[in-house]
């Protein structure tokens, strides 16, 4: 039998919040590899090494087990696009968040991924509810880059257009026909919005003050 795959790891602060994001990580594995979510709580819990006391005590409601994990890879992007210097290229600045994590989505089982939230309604609901807090958050980090404010149309619809091009980019992966790489799927995407959106318009000059 296969392993699951190999799934990316994100620092967390503190101990417990390492442990449940580790279990997290485990879960989504055990789910890609697998191809569904058919788990008790007692086989969940085997698989990730916790007592299934400690499983309800992180996870309140199986569903609860994927958050951790998606969040702190929204997270780690987040921080990424942060990062990069004020003067570079915004498209080159969500290219370069983007690009590694979506690269790994070439093992064949991270497919399954969007077809396992669709089949479930409850997990389809935490994917909604983690797609809206991203939306927030994608506007919060790109308003500045954009001079806009982070609840301004513009700044909301480029945080929703960048995750549908991330999340479009990583159902190509799965897809035979298309070669190209998830993150040249992500920048051809964003290629297609046009300049506009995110291009950063340059900031005026000040006037000389007269002597």
């Amino acid at each position: 039998m296969t392993r699951p795959p190999e799934l990316p790891t994100f620092p967390a602060p503190a101990r417990r919040d390492r442990a449940v994001l580790a279990a997290s990580r485990d879960v989504l594995a055990l789910y890609l590899h697998a191809g569904h979510t058919g788990f008790s709580i007692k086989e969940l819990a085997d698989h990730t090494g916790l007592s299934e006391r400690t499983f309800y005590r992180y996870f309140p409601r199986k569903e609860d087990a994927l958050r951790p994990y998606l969040v702190a890879a929204l997270e780690h992007v987040v921080a990424g696009i942060a990062a990069e210097p004020a003067d570079t290229p915004l498209v080159d600045v969500l290219a370069d968040a983007h690009g590694p994590l979506l690269d790994l989505a070439v093992d064949p089982r991270a497919g399954r991924f969007f077809a396992l939230v669709r089949g479930t309604e409850r997990l389809h609901a935490v994917w909604l509810a983690l797609v809206a807090d991203a939306e927030l958050a994608y506007a919060a980090v790109l308003a500045p880059r954009l001079g806009v404010a982070a609840d301004s149309v513009r700044a909301r619809l480029a945080a929703a257009v960048t995750l549908a091009a991330a999340r479009l980019a990583l159902e190509a992966a799965s897809d035979p026909d298309d070669p190209r790489l998830p993150s040249r799927v992500y920048t051809d995407g964003l290629a297609l919005v046009g300049p506009d959106l995110f291009h950063v318009p340059a900031r005026p000059s000040r006037p000389v003050a007269a002597r």
